[in-house]
């Protein structure tokens, strides 16, 4: 399973809090599977440095994230997705990137539920300019929510990387065997809000000014 010419290419979308390890097993499956991963962090904090904001830049980021891996998949290439998948924009985006590489949706979730080792991680890792040195609180970001994508595998990434990666790579095996590629009318649809129709505003109509009543002079009485 490799990304020659003869050979079919995969789309491994990964996921994970921060600090989860997702990097550190997207690095070792790309460097497995001869596939290039991508890293949303690269892009964000790019875009961070060159003085964009921060709504700006996640938003930009993914956007550029997701058309670089569309060029690579379409020179036949694989692709390793190196972001989290908390928002229902980016797992649409992620499945069309699948069926346009005719993969089949390929999720890998790293966990590390040991707390105190998380926090070591996060402290101590060489962290980019948009990668947070705390446990990610989803509940701050409007719209978040853990993905309900399944089949997927959990990683437990506080056992040693090796069994970890050829567990993973038993998976992606398993799933480009046993699964189809998505067609455009099986990926999931964001629904768009119907917007609010504008009631037009109705016209006030100008007072009319009232005429005041002219006195009524009555001749006065003349003597007989």
């Amino acid at each position: 399973m490799g990304s020659g010419a003869n050979s079919s290419i995969i789309v491994v979308q990964m996921h994970g809090m921060p600090g989860s390890g997702k990097s550190t097993i997207a690095r070792a499956l790309g460097a497995a599977l001869s596939a290039i991963v991508i890293d949303k962090d690269v892009i964000k904090a790019a875009l961070l440095r060159s003085g964009i904001g921060e709504s700006q830049a996640a938003s930009g980021a993914y956007e550029a994230y997701f058309e670089l891996a569309r060029h690579i998949v379409a020179q036949r290439q694989s692709v390793i997705l190196d972001n989290p998948v908390f928002w229902p924009r980016v797992e649409q985006r992620w499945l069309e990137v699948s069926s346009a590489a005719g993969s089949p949706p390929i999720l890998i979730e790293c966990v590390c539920d040991d707390r105190a080792e998380l926090a070591r991680r996060l402290a101590t890792r060489d962290a980019l300019e948009s990668q947070p040195r705390e446990p990610l609180d989803l509940t701050m970001y409007p719209g978040a929510a853990e993905t309900a994508f399944h089949p997927r595998i959990t990683l437990d990434t506080t056992r040693p990387i090796a069994s970890i990666v050829d567990e993973a790579l038993a998976f992606i095996a398993e799933r480009s065997l046993t699964s189809t590629p998505l067609t455009p009318a099986d990926q999931p649809t964001v629904p768009v809000v119907p917007k609010v129709p504008v009631v037009p505003k109705v016209p006030v109509v100008p007072k009319v000014p009232v005429v005041p009543k002219v006195p009524v002079v009555r001749p006065t009485p003349t003597q007989p």
